[in-house]
């Protein structure tokens, strides 16, 4: 074919593009790229037709491959990213055999084979799969009728076809390495001609199904290429068939501060994948998730190209099958995270949490359920103000410092009482306005109220204690600024104030000063102010803290204070290397950092018991181990994520979960609550899920239905004391996506016997 363009080609091969008239008479020069062959098919007098310049329209769904192919690609090992959408529209940026390249702003260089852009591609149809087997040294095809061509001999011996166009088949060809350095790399879709076809067998609906005995790699490859977002259920349930559970989605809201939008998950399962899918409200698909063993290191979210919302998880712990256990019942919030903060015998005090921090963190909320049926008796919301509460030594009231009004729209500084049974405010005291900041804490029958000045200010701060039942004014103090008000909760029987070296108890009914701590040594920034962190002791919401005795950093010392004397009965040296859990009044479980002075910043971390009645260590392990619960003899941990157990005489680890890498990975942001023991199982808030392990040997027995979990930034602390806790025969659980649910112990434990 000459360079003079035939007016009849163009009519012939329908080609869609933006292009003059004058371009009949003009004369086209094909940019010719190092490598490339010389083209004389379809495809490529197509190609001709357009020059660098052209808008051209994408005909028909179709893959962008990174680069201009030639004979000597090995299409095993493309690097496929993106897919093209019918009706895209892109500039020409060169033409090259029987490809166009187009440049794209957020995608970079992209290259087209030239036939998806003609008419005839619209005629492409989709077909039901089938799985094909070529005859003896035939090929496959850049598109049909293409010159440039492959030997079939080097795929894989069955291909699956997803495609017609007369007789031409498109077949998928998956990249042997499919994932790599964190990038998901997408199927090719390729042409066989229907004469070079030894045998088909079309797959049958529901490929997830048993008898379908089809292949989990097969099922990625066709959930990849053909489900994207907007695609309804009914199309999920032909091609994957009865998902084996639905449950609740998490937050489906794309608007910043929107109402929460909550959609259905579908869950398919087997031994060697995981996949889910999650539809709005409508039924078309927002997110799907491929949760699959890694021998490697544990990755999760990674998507192909630009759909984010269709991700891959690679996980280095055990695929959990999911144990549909009933719950008593279950209360539905409306932000995303719930933490349980207290109650009483007939209510439960919940903080509800949209998660974000830094600019993004929209709502926070106190609210009640009743604890026997789960219904939302009453809500206070904080906005994007920070709040705090404490509850009276009674249960029967709870205290709240919010720094904005969302109603008002506006930052007011209030003290609200708060009857727990009905939301009734009993008082209610609006602060002054201060240049620094408000912290609010509680003494037995006081609230607290400390005025902080800001570091760099000069003024003095001030403390002031009200009467928790009438809120009335019982005195005040002014204080320096290098203040730190130590009480934890309305048991603690005097107001706990350190200035410099002296650390007080003042009566909190007329503030005398009933005794006095001498501090020793330059005070230490206290950890518990790191936003990250997790240690001291686990406040067990439901529970009568023992507040006689508390581990406090006063200067360089950790130091085991009674609270009604002010004496000391153990010290633990204080290094800002080093974080600790408290097992109980006599161990102390370190983490110590390695490599640098500070924590946060070691190389590696080893963990540490030591014996605050002995003031010796009783023995260290690798590893950072976080999250315990001391049972008898035995610690329960996460040993850098990893759930274990520890025998707490010899330090000797007696098992840990199984994982399927080898790789010494720190996962600990997976574990997330704290440990809770059931009999002869074992609770933890790990990844999205509610795990329950075996106690003798920690094997995995799965997940709980319809519960998503998850760990967010700068609630570590409320995670660890207030997602997941057990008290009096029951079960809590707070969630990722608003719900608290609640679950009998006993009926569990009989339920777990059963199914294991």
């Amino acid at each position: 074919m000459n360079k003079q363009i035939s007016l009849h080609n163009m009519l012939k091969y329908g080609f869609m593009t933006v292009v003059s008239v004058s371009l009949l008479l003009s004369q086209v020069t094909q940019v010719q790229q190092v490598g490339a062959e010389t083209a004389v098919g379809f495809s490529a007098d197509v190609a001709r037709t357009v020059k660098t310049g052209d808008k051209v329209t994408l005909q028909q769904n179709m893959v962008y491959f990174p680069e201009q192919l030639t004979k000597s690609n090995n299409l095993n090992h493309l690097a496929i990213e993106y897919y093209g959408t019918k009706g895209e529209t892109f500039k020409v940026d060169a033409v090259a055999g029987e490809m166009i390249r187009v440049k794209d702003s957020s995608r970079g260089t992209l290259w087209i084979p030239s036939w998806y852009l003609t008419k005839e591609a619209v005629n492409t149809k989709s077909i039901v799969p089938k799985t094909i087997q070529l005859k003896s040294k035939r090929n496959v095809f850049l598109a049909p009728d293409s010159m440039l061509k492959w030997s079939g001999t080097n795929l894989r011996n069955e291909l699956v076809a997803v495609a017609q166009w007369k007789d031409w088949y498109g077949v998928l060809v998956d990249p042997v390495e499919w994932h790599k350095d964190n990038i998901i790399y997408r199927p090719g879709l390729f042409w066989v001609h229907a004469k070079d076809v030894e045998s088909e067998k079309a797959l049958p609906d529901g490929l997830w199904n048993k008898d379908a005995n089809v292949s989990s790699d097969v099922i990625r490859e066709l959930t990849t290429f053909k489900l994207k977002a907007g695609d309804h259920s009914t199309s999920v349930q032909k091609l994957l068939g009865t998902p084996l559970i639905k449950e609740t989605s998490s937050n489906l809201q794309m608007e910043a501060n929107g109402p929460m939008q909550l959609g259905e998950t579908w869950r398919y399962e087997r031994d060697d994948a995981q996949f889910t899918v999650t539809f709005g409200k409508t039924g078309k698909i927002e997110h799907t998730q491929w949760i699959l063993p890694s021998a490697d290191s544990y990755q999760a979210g990674r998507s192909a190209g630009d759909d984010y919302y269709f991700t891959y998880d690679f996980i280095t712990t055990p695929l959990a099958r999911t144990l549909e256990a009933d719950p008593v019942w279950r209360s539905q919030g409306d932000l995303n995270f719930t933490y349980l903060l207290g109650g009483n015998d007939d209510v439960l005090l919940l903080r509800g949490d949209d998660g974000g921090f830094s600019g993004m963190h929209y709502n926070s909320s106190l609210y009640a359920v009743n604890r026997s049926t789960g219904k939302e008796l009453w809500q206070q919301n904080a906005g994007f103000g920070w709040f705090t509460s404490q509850m009276d030594s009674e249960r029967k009231h709870v205290t709240m410092y919010s720094a904005y009004n969302p109603e008002k729209k506006e930052y007011e500084d209030r003290v609200r009482h708060i009857r727990l049974s009905d939301g009734k405010i009993i008082w209610e005291l609006k602060l002054k306005k201060t240049s620094g900041t408000y912290r609010m804490a509680a003494a037995d029958r006081s609230i607290i109220v400390e005025d902080a000045p800001f570091e760099l200010e000069s003024r003095k701060g001030g403390v002031t204690v009200l009467d928790s039942v009438t809120g009335k004014i019982r005195w005040k103090k002014t204080l320096l600024r290098d203040v730190r008000i130590l009480n934890q909760g309305a048991g603690d029987p005097y107001v706990l104030i350190q200035q410099g070296d002296k650390l007080k108890g003042y009566d909190p009914l007329n503030g005398k000063e009933v005794w006095s701590y001498k501090v020793k040594g330059k005070q230490l920034n206290d950890p518990a102010l790191d936003a990250y962190y997790t240690g001291g002791e686990r406040v067990e919401p439901l529970l009568d803290a023992d507040n006689n005795k508390r581990w406090m950093l006063l200067g360089e010392e950790w130091v085991l204070l009674d609270v009604n004397t002010g004496k000391p009965e153990a010290v633990y040296p204080a290094k800002s290397s080093e974080r600790f859990e408290v097992l109980d009044e006599k161990y102390l479980f370190v983490q110590r950092g390695i490599g640098d002075e500070e924590y946060s910043s070691a190389k590696r971390y080893e963990s540490v018991l030591y014996d605050a009645v002995k003031k010796e260590e009783v023995w260290t392990i690798k590893g950072r181990a976080t999250k315990a619960v001391l049972e008898g003899d035995t610690i329960y941990a996460a040993i850098d994520g990893i759930p274990a157990a520890i025998d707490k005489h010899t330090g000797k680890v007696l098992w840990k979960m199984k994982m399927t890498s080898k790789k010494n990975e720190d996962l600990s942001r997976l574990a997330s609550s704290s440990f809770a023991v059931l009999d002869s199982y074992l609770l933890l808030q790990h990844g999205s899920d509610l795990l329950v392990l075996s106690k003798e040997d920690g094997s995995l027995l799965g997940r709980f239905y319809n519960i998503r979990t998850g760990s967010v930034d700068l609630r570590e602390q409320q995670a660890r004391n207030g997602a997941l806790n057990i008290a009096q025969d029951e079960i809590y659980v707070g969630t990722a996506n608003g719900a608290f649910v609640r679950y009998d112990a006993k009926a569990l434990v009989e339920w777990l016997a059963q199914v294991n």
